[in-house]
């Protein structure tokens, strides 16, 4: 593995998770950690992760649901 800055290793960017974040105007899934740094530094919220894409999607469907129901 190659180190990218002390302490951290490219596989600790690419760790086989799928993140699900989602702002006021997107739902996203993220599979890089860098990513998922950079949606949250951009004010987006993490929803959860799974551990596989097609649950990934099922759970950005969840997401969706539970903020449309949030909202009405």
């Amino acid at each position: 593995m190659r180190k990218l800055w002390k302490g951290v290793s490219e596989g600790l960017l690419k760790n086989g998770r799928f993140y699900i974040i989602y702002n006021e105007l997107s739902i996203t899934i993220c599979s890089e950690l860098d990513d998922v740094c950079e949606e949250l530094a951009q004010g987006g919220m993490l929803y959860s992760y799974a551990d596989d894409e097609e649950l990934a999607h099922s759970m950005m469907m969840e997401c969706f649901h539970f903020l449309t129901s949030k909202n009405l």
